[in-house]
């Protein structure tokens, strides 16, 4: 697989990308929160005679950064040591992109190695094709006042994959908490190292905002920012409004065993109180240990839902399954073949739309930053 050529200037979009793609099975995802409301792209409605059509997206021409990581020591943030006294490079993995009601495309990425552990961090643009977007400097932190990462593994801070969503004038932050101290019993985990932490209880919260740019946490009735806990190492949520019922769909690892990861569903009627998880795939052919099954991605397109789930990043592999059923990609090897649709190369993918036009977010270069190209949709015969 050819690698990416490293930005030149700030306005050179990234190139030798033609020939990645030619050797690529291409696909994607769809899906946009806009300033004006929650777009009808993540407000499915389906119904019993609706023509039903295969579509394959393409990724279409070269990648451009949107979000480079923060310069190292910029804005107070500290550097993370290596094992050899080497500084560690800030890396932007997870992210999600919106349009508030600035009129401004505001990206929130998590970024890693810095010298806390993990934080959100934010960049925005007038355009989606601007590159690189403004750097803010602005950044959220765990906070363990509200039960976030604590004891967090490797004693560092975790904060990551955020998800945003508008609903009756409220946007809604998901995001990933992480560790909750305690396993499912509510008994204190074992360590504080993923080899240890395996029956630590991890934790989707939420943040909420009036305008899109400024963020409180949400706190329930103990206290806290979380919405639900587990199963095992919950994170990377994704929403979308299907027959008017929330779906958020996430990664989780169950009884604390590495062969049990998969994608997990939970539906609310009003993004606050959730129903109990079930698990919706389950494919160890694609990815079988829990962190080759991450930043799971459900989008609707005539008449099928399709998932998106991220096996490496640095090697750009996401694998993408299609179903008429929201709630069964595949819970199994052979029933997760059958849904198989093939690869896209990028990670973390999400997916929006201005003016006709379709854009395409990835992570699949950390180092670099968050990047974008352009995607077209092809009938599949």
């Amino acid at each position: 697989m050819k690698k990416t050529n490293q930005i030149t200037s700030t306005s050179t979009k990234i190139t030798s990308r033609r020939n990645f793609l030619k050797n690529s099975v291409f696909c994607g995802t769809f899906g946009l929160v806009s300033g004006s409301g929650l777009s009808p792209l993540l407000t499915i409605n389906t119904s019993p005679g609706i023509a039903k059509r295969k579509l394959r997206p393409i990724l279409d021409g070269d990648w451009w950064l949107i979000g480079p990581p923060p310069l190292k020591g910029s804005h107070s943030i500290p550097v993370k040591m290596g094992e050899n006294g080497e500084i560690r490079p800030y890396e932007s993995v997870d992210h999600h992109i919106f349009r508030a009601d600035d009129g401004y495309w505001h990206l929130w990425g998590c970024v890693r190695h810095t010298g806390w552990g993990r934080i959100l961090y934010h960049w925005k643009s007038k355009n989606l094709t601007d590159s690189p977007w403004e750097d803010t400097g602005e950044f959220i932190r765990a906070n363990a006042a509200f039960g976030e990462s604590i004891n967090g593994w490797d004693k560092e801070e975790w904060i990551q994959s955020p998800f945003i969503v508008k609903e009756k004038g409220l946007y809604y932050m998901f995001y990933g908490g992480h560790s909750t101290g305690r396993n499912k019993e509510g008994i204190p985990a074992r360590g504080n190292s993923r080899n240890e932490s395996f029956d630590t209880e991890c934790q989707i919260c939420i943040m909420t905002s009036p305008d899109g740019l400024k963020w409180n946490r949400y706190t329930f009735d103990d206290g806290l920012s979380r919405a639900f806990t587990g199963p095992g190492e919950a994170r990377d949520p994704c929403l979308i409004k299907i027959d008017g019922l929330w779906h958020l769909y996430y990664t989780g690892l169950e009884e604390g065993n590495p062969q049990k990861g998969g994608m997990f569903v939970r539906t609310s009627k009003d993004l606050l109180h959730w129903s109990a998880y079930q698990l919706v795939h389950r494919a160890h052919q694609f990815g079988s240990n829990w962190w080759e099954i991450e930043c799971p991605h459900v989008v609707y397109r005539e008449g099928y839902f399709y998932l998106f789930r991220t096996q490496n990043y640095v090697k750009a592999i996401t694998h993408v399954f299609r179903s008429e059923d929201p709630l069964d990609f595949g819970k199994g090897n052979e029933a997760a073949a059958r849904k198989y649709l093939g690869q896209i190369p990028c990670a973390a993918p999400e997916i929006y739309q201005v003016a006709g036009d379709e854009y395409l977010s990835s992570n699949h270069d950390p180092a670099l930053g968050t990047q974008m190209c352009r995607l077209h949709w092809k009938t599949e015969t």
